[in-house]
């Protein structure tokens, strides 16, 4: 048997690159043959399809954000344009890849060669970014069908998208998500029982992330900051942290603000050296899904941000929520409120018992994949 995974990997974002890589490592050390569909989506909506399809204000903003960093230094675009570069070098040495499918055509080709595609996870299945490919409308029905951990990103599909979305979904052979609520959107649409598994990122071992991190060479103990958003509380939290702490503050940046901030920036972060800088971190202070997996794999203590406010249809708070109320960690959540009493709450003294809940919801996640595929023999071509 021969598997297609298809999920995102051209993203620069390390959670991105990092889950896909993870899918795709576990397969092969269970066994199976699997690559990663080598497709990457074309937007072409025009700017004012974009806007009837989206939150006009956010689509506004983040072309404003995107623009700001013109003004940046020719160092700073010089270290970006070498993250970039990381990013693709890291999928060549890590990753394998099917030939090119862009076209329609090119994917429904891949029907002769592969038995079994999994859509994996991150945010594919996002209604604001709605593509069929990552329902994978174009496979058929000879071959499995199987969801590991997609995320729909938001609590609510539009009404315009229900019936769509309903007739795709509904033609899978195993459907799983990464979220309660993902769970309760699938439940309704399709009147099956949908399993909930983890991140992909969390069915690799402590040691597997060893492997392929890259150790920082940084003397001192630091607080690493990774925020996706850009909200004032969280550096208000930065400040009041590091001077009770007197820790070295990192930044990996994400946001235009970011690189305005007086702390140690890490602009040309590659993914090994963003698993590695967690892994030797602290504290790590996150409104990322992916900053916290890391910090979990890891036993770090952390803190999580509200990325979004809760009545944002955009809220992708949810998954956050999810891993924090499982592990019973939600004290680790900071509202748009500064953290106050640090010292009591900095550390996490409960790992063995987290790790213990985490290695349950390892074994569920993982005995679904082993039933989605149970029809194939391990390893075929």
């Amino acid at each position: 048997m021969k598997i297609g995974i298809l999920t995102w990997f051209h993203h620069r974002n390390y959670g991105t690159i990092l889950q896909a890589y993870a899918l795709q490592k576990f397969l092969k050390s269970k066994g199976y043959n699997c690559e990663l569909v080598n497709y990457i989506p074309i937007n072409n909506k025009t700017f004012l399809e974009k806007i009837k399809q989206g939150n006009f204000k956010h689509r506004i903003a983040s072309k404003i954000e995107s623009t700001k960093f013109k003004f940046l230094g020719s160092n700073i675009k010089a270290m970006l344009v070498e993250k970039n570069k990381s990013f693709a070098n890291f999928a060549t040495n890590n990753m394998d890849f099917t030939e090119k499918a862009q076209t329609s055509s090119e994917l429904f080709r891949l029907n002769e060669t592969i038995d079994c595609f999994i859509c994996g996870s991150d945010q594919i299945w996002n209604p604001e970014n709605f593509n069929g490919v990552y329902y994978l409308n174009f496979v058929e029905d000879k071959n499995k069908k199987v969801s590991y951990a997609p995320s729909f990103g938001v609590s609510q599909i539009p009404i315009s998208k229900i019936e769509e979305i309903r007739q795709l979904v509904n033609k899978f052979d195993w459907l799983s998500v990464r979220e309660d609520k993902g769970a309760s959107i699938l439940k309704e649409l399709t009147l099956k029982d949908v399993k909930v598994v983890v991140d992909p990122t969390l069915l690799l071992s402590k040691t597997d992330w060893e492997q392929v991190s890259v150790n920082p060479n940084i003397s001192e103990d630091y607080i690493l900051c990774y925020f996706l958003g850009d909200r004032q509380e969280y550096w208000k939290a930065v400040q009041n942290l590091q001077r009770m702490t007197k820790y070295k503050v990192i930044i990996i940046p994400a946001r235009f603000n970011a690189y305005l901030k007086k702390y140690e920036i890490r602009t040309s972060t590659s993914p090994e050296e963003f698993i590695g800088l967690i892994k030797n971190a602290k504290l790590v202070l996150t409104d990322s899904y992916h900053g916290v997996i890391f910090s979990l794999k890891f036993e770090r203590d952390f803190y999580v941000f509200k990325r979004f406010k809760d009545k944002d249809k955009r809220s992708q708070n949810s998954r956050i929520y999810n891993i924090l109320k499982v592990l019973n960690l939600e004290e680790r959540l900071v509202d748009c409120n500064v953290l106050k009493n640090y010292k009591d709450n900095c550390s996490i003294e409960n790992y063995e018992e987290i790790n213990k809940v985490l290695s349950r919801e390892i074994d569920d996640s993982t005995a679904f994949l082993k039933k989605a595929l149970s029809d194939y023999d391990i390893g075929e071509d």
